[in-house]
């Protein structure tokens, strides 16, 4: 392992200064702030204190344990609002419409284990200023075993459920993954009915209904399994999104699943066989080609290692935590990184094995929660203090994002989400 590790930061540094200098160059921005009293008088001399609040970047992680740990729930509320911006769950049919007509939507739902209520975690969002995210509208391997076999009428019963959903959630959530892993349905359930459409053509007929219910304030995302972040799997995802949207198909954005649910999939990419960060990164700069924000929609680096004692294998998760998010943060286009699991423990099949979530099962934080804490809310993060000139101006650099601004006792908020000027009256 120590001879991977080694590999792997070797080939890191070759990277290095092409991350720092496209972060430099694409998460921060000039800005100018010109402050004036209630008179319109440039306010001089005044004392500024700039505290970002939020990223224009998406960090986020599912929350499919909201409400489901008794007890420790409040705990696990606060690590997760601590760390992240965006909450995602999942919108599987179903289980979420378990019988024709019976939705899971409302708390006091059937509860179903890391299937929480959507409107539980629309309430958890809104209680601490999150994001929430819906995944998927439609997947091969969960679609109702009561839905119809017969294509017609169950692309109408699909319609129905993205219509209940949109009535609902529409401005709501802020993004929703209309289809997922559909490259990949013909091989795991090849007598999935919609695939007599043609894998292309259900991705585009299901973007293109979703679109007529879902308004331009909830982003529509596809959602692909991690082999498209490298070789001729990413090869055929950018050359089908160009497609779709070369014919003028709504896709706000496109997703990319980052898992290794077992350490030899992780063995693997460390010493550059699967995954390579040199490919990977070349694959994200040819997405970056298709003119919308992509996502790592899904993240899972284990710290179970064989051989390694706990404390190794979770050093070694910290270590490819941090370079990875360091790689995804540079990308010009790249829009969020959203880790998967976020509590050791059971998941689904068997996904928890791996020991690949921030805190572990007494939800503690493991290193890797406290390197993205350093890198979010610490490096990435711009706080400082200024000093209006004689014009009552004063100008900073910082990271793309919602600001508090103080002067004077008096505080506001402003969003920096691009380069430019903001003007703000203070009333002295």
């Amino acid at each position: 392992m120590k001879e991977l590790l080694e590999k792997y930061r070797a080939t890191y540094e070759k990277l290095e200064p092409a991350i720092k200098e496209n972060t430099e160059k694409y998460r921060k921005g000039n800005f100018k702030l010109r402050l004036t009293d209630k008179t319109g008088a440039p306010l001089r001399n005044a004392d500024i204190t700039v505290t970002q609040k939020s990223h224009k970047f998406d960090f986020g992680c599912n929350g499919l344990m909201l409400g489901q740990l008794g007890e420790k729930n409040e705990i696990y509320e606060q690590e997760f609002a601590k760390l992240f911006q965006l909450v995602t769950t999942t919108f599987c049919w179903s289980i979420t419409e378990t019988e024709p007509g019976k939705f899971r939507f409302e708390e006091g739902s059937e509860e179903i284990f890391r299937r929480p209520p959507a409107d539980r975690v629309l309430k958890f969002a809104q209680k601490y200023g999150l994001k929430a995210k819906g995944q998927p509208l439609l997947a091969d391997s969960w679609y109702p075993k009561w839905a119809s076999r017969e294509v017609e009428t169950l692309k109408k019963q699909y319609v129905n459920y993205f219509a209940e959903v949109a009535k609902r959630y529409d401005g709501k959530y802020y993004m929703f993954d209309v289809t997922n892993e559909s490259n990949f349905c013909l091989e795991r359930t090849p007598d999935f009915p919609l695939l007599k459409m043609g894998k292309t053509e259900y991705v585009k007929w299901a973007l293109k209904e979703a679109q007529k219910l879902f308004g331009s304030k909830t982003k529509l995302e596809r959602n692909e399994a991690s082999e498209v972040n490298a070789g001729k799997d990413a090869d055929f995802y950018f050359a089908e999104n160009k497609e779709i949207l070369a014919e003028g198909i709504r896709l706000d954005t496109i997703g990319l699943q980052f898992h290794f649910f077992n350490e030899g999939a992780a063995k693997h990419h460390l010493n550059n066989e699967y995954l390579a960060l040199e490919e990977i990164y070349g694959k994200y700069l040819k997405y970056c080609e298709l003119g919308i924000p992509m996502y790592i929609s899904e993240v899972t680096i284990p710290s179970r290692f064989s051989g390694l004692t706990r404390e190794q294998g979770e050093q070694i998760q910290a270590e490819m935590i941090e370079k990875l998010y360091r790689l995804w943060f540079s990308v010009p286009n790249m829009a969020g990184i959203i880790y998967w699991n976020f509590k050791d423990g059971p998941a689904w099949n068997d996904e928890g094995d791996c020991l690949g979530c921030l805190l572990d099962t007494a939800l503690c934080e493991k290193p890797s929660y406290q390197v993205l804490y350093q890198l979010i809310r610490r490096e990435w993060n711009t706080e400082l203090t200024l000093k209006t000139d004689e014009k009552g101006e004063a100008s900073f650099r910082g990271y793309y994002g919602t600001y508090d601004i103080l002067v004077d006792g008096e505080s506001c908020e402003v969003d920096f989400i691009g380069e430019g000027q903001e003007d703000i009256m203070i009333e002295a």
